[in-house]
C-alpha cells in the first residue's frame, strides 16, 4: 500500500452502503437497510471495531474485528469476522493493511492470536493462499447447522 491516497480509517455510518456493496462482493447478499442495522448494533458493542480502506475518496475495503474470550483456556482472541477488498482495489496491499489493523488491536489488547474462517470453495483458493502467506496457519474445520425458525 504505497499510494498516499489511501487511508485505512474506522467505519463510520456513512460508510453504510459502501459496506453493503462489500458484502455483497464477499458473497453475502446484503442491502443498505440491512447493512445499517447491523452496522447500529456493531457500534453499540465496544468488542467490535469495523475499519475501511480509502483509496482516491472510496471505500475499498474493509475488515470487520470481534474481541472474543476463550472458553478453553484463560485469555481473549480477536476474530476477523469479515475481509474483503473491492475487485478493482486488489493485489495494492490493501488486504495486508487491514488485517495489520486486526494485529495493531490485538496488541493493544494484549492478545496474542488472531482467528479467521475462510469458506472452502473454488473462489476463496486466492484467500487462502494470502492469509498463510501472512502467517496464519489452518488449524480446524468449521461447522454450520442452519435452523429452520
Amino acid at each position: 500500500m504505497n499510494d498516499n491516497s489511501t487511508i485505512i480509517r474506522l467505519a463510520t455510518a456513512k460508510d453504510v452502503p459502501d459496506l453493503a456493496n462489500l458484502m455483497n462482493i464477499l458473497g453475502y447478499p446484503t442491502t443498505v437497510a440491512e447493512m445499517q442495522q447491523r452496522f447500529e448494533l456493531l457500534q453499540s458493542n465496544p468488542d467490535y471495531l469495523t475499519w475501511v480502506a480509502v483509496c482516491n475518496n472510496e471505500v475499498a475495503g474493509m475488515i470487520g474485528l470481534v474481541r472474543n474470550i476463550y472458553f478453553e483456556k484463560n485469555g481473549l482472541y480477536i476474530r476477523v469476522g469479515a475481509l474483503v477488498v473491492n475487485n478493482a482495489f486488489r493485489k495494492m496491499g490493501l488486504g495486508k493493511a487491514l488485517l495489520q489493523k486486526a494485529t495493531d488491536w490485538a496488541i493493544e489488547c494484549g492478545i496474542t492470536q488472531i482467528y479467521l474462517t475462510s469458506g472452502n470453495r473454488e473462489e476463496r483458493i486466492d484467500a487462502h493462499a494470502f492469509y498463510k502467506h501472512l502467517g496464519f496457519e489452518p488449524r480446524s474445520t468449521g461447522f454450520v447447522k442452519t435452523l429452520q425458525p
